[in-house]
């Protein structure tokens, strides 16, 4: 595909907004209401970095890929942030839906030098990427999203799902899951993932065992409880102690509290306010907002620390689990 057609597929809203203008007042939807607006935002303590101690951090974020200036305002806040944390991450975690609104569709298509490799092309993203794959990805070729890997190394998408570790004190460890959701939630039958999935949590011996995927369980955003994932994913993630579950869909940052001793995050805010979605702040959440952002994790042997940082940088609000114990820092 060449630049005029990537042109044409990213113009296909802005013509049907256009058609639609000539009949009504107005084509897009004003900007839904940020609940931290209004809301006062819980009172957290971010620990501080001890010496002497291995830690991993991460950058997590899904539904970006749309090539428009909130995008690019959404990675300069992550840039900005970066920077503040006096050093690269080891690593970026994307929640899927890399790229609107139909995937990429070859592993050469001009989509990943203008969505990706021109938006990302700071130093502070030279880092590898460990990304997941989300409906509108599978509108593409997924394919082309595993083959683009053998071109940029950056990008480490070896299959549809796959696990990855890092070593921490005292002979511990971290280990990440990433999960292919689409099929997950929508098929009939997905034996093959769920029996990887089981196999590989079971045989896990991290400390610290985090899933990642695109669709979430839980979330109290525009869409209902994921009731397919609860019933094929809960029952494993209680089982083998998953500590954090990571996903994207929703356009918003949201953490729940622990259900069955499992923490689930949205971070699906990684396109920026263009691209939001509303949400409720229910009793059942910590922290719920919208309008663009992103969640930055920090991990070491005994402490998770999760913050979730806004559209300058900032950390709004954050969280920390410790290992052996229920609840907060």
């Amino acid at each position: 595909m060449n630049a005029t057609s990537l042109h044409k597929r990213r113009g296909t809203l802005a013509m049907t907004c256009l058609v639609v203008s000539l009949i009504a007042p107005a084509c897009a939807s004003p900007p839904p209401e940020d609940p931290a607006a209004t809301r006062e935002i819980p009172a957290f303590e971010i620990p501080a970095r001890k010496p002497d101690t291995t830690y991993v951090r991460t950058i997590a974020f899904g539904d970006w890929g749309t090539g428009t200036k909130s995008q690019k305002a959404a990675a300069a806040a992550m840039v900005a942030r970066i920077q503040r944390a006096g050093g690269a991450p080891n690593m970026i975690l994307t929640l899927g839906d890399n790229f609107y609104p139909s995937g990429s569709k070859s592993a050469d298509d001009p989509i990943w030098k203008a969505y990706y490799e021109k938006i990302y092309a700071a130093k502070e993203f030279n880092v590898p990427w460990r990304p997941t794959l989300g409906n509108h990805d599978y509108k593409g070729s997924i394919e082309s999203q595993i083959e683009y890997g053998k071109k940029n190394p950056r990008w480490q998408l070896p299959s549809r799902y796959y696990k990855f570790s890092y070593d921490l004190d005292a002979g511990q460890s971290v280990e990440f899951f990433a999960i292919d959701t689409t099929p997950l939630g929508w098929r009939k039958d997905d034996t093959e993932q769920l029996e990887w999935i089981e196999k590989s949590l079971s045989e896990s011996k991290a400390r610290w065992k985090v899933v990642f995927g695109h669709h979430p369980m839980y979330s109290h955003s525009k869409r209902p409880y994921n009731r397919t994932l609860i019933r094929r994913l809960e029952p494993l993630f209680e089982k083998h102690k998953v500590d954090l579950y990571l996903a994207g869909h929703d356009h918003v940052l949201e953490l729940t509290k622990p259900i069955k001793g499992v923490h689930y995050v949205v971070s699906g805010a990684g396109g920026g306010p263009m691209k939001a979605y509303k949400v409720s702040w229910t009793d059942k959440s910590y922290y719920a907002v919208t309008r663009g952002g992103f969640v930055w994790l920090r991990i070491s042997k005994d402490e998770l620390v999760m913050e979730f940082c806004r559209m300058k940088g900032e950390t709004q609000f954050a969280h920390t689990l410790i290992k052996g114990r229920t609840g907060a820092f």
